[in-house]
């Protein structure tokens, strides 16, 4: 599980590295409300302020959600929730965006008030992938296992701080992975 983690950690970085430099653009995340979309969100958010990408983070409803995306008020979301929950706003909305994949491993079994199959999805405005080449290859390859996610939602009831619990639990990560590769 541990070198899972530390896989696509150090592939995050080394797309990153790949894709050079880049623009300064600051990149939205739009969120639900609920504790487990809020720990993903924030866990993507340190992620990219890890590689220097500026970050803001906006709650929002599902429709609302795909229709800010859609209108470039915003630039992704990873808690977008597919298959059955998201059919309608695909159909209507999805001519501007792109679909990066299920960003989970097993989280569709914890029980959650979505639809049985349906898991979160990384979706990103398409002209985000010219503006911000190295965000969208880090929220490409963001994977978590329902432990994580659980465990970042523990952090924030001891400090009710969603970016401090996301961004300690990543710093501790690393620091294992890095412990892991000099044993």
């Amino acid at each position: 599980m541990r070198r899972l983690k530390t896989g696509l950690l150090s592939l995050a970085a080394l797309l990153l590295s790949a894709c050079g430099d880049g623009a300064s653009h600051e990149v939205t995340l739009l969120t639900g409300a609920a504790p487990s979309e809020l720990a993903r969100t924030h866990l993507a958010a340190a992620m990219l302020k890890q590689q220097g990408v500026q970050v803001s983070i906006e709650e929002a409803r599902l429709g609302q959600i795909w229709q800010r995306l859609w209108a470039g008020r915003a630039d992704a979301s990873v808690t977008v929730w597919l298959p059955q929950a998201s059919a309608p706003f695909v159909e209507r909305f999805f001519d501007r965006l792109d679909d990066l994949g299920a960003n989970d491993v097993g989280l569709s079994e914890v029980v959650e008030l979505v639809p049985l199959h349906d898991k979160p999805h990384t979706i990103v405005r398409r002209t985000l992938v010219e503006e911000s080449p190295q965000a969208v290859a880090i929220l490409k390859n963001i994977q978590w296992q329902p432990s994580d996610i659980e465990e970042i939602m523990q952090r924030w009831q001891l400090s009710q701080d969603w970016s401090l619990a996301a961004e300690t639990w990543l710093a501790e990560q690393a620091s294992s992975s890095v412990d892991v590769r000099k044993e």
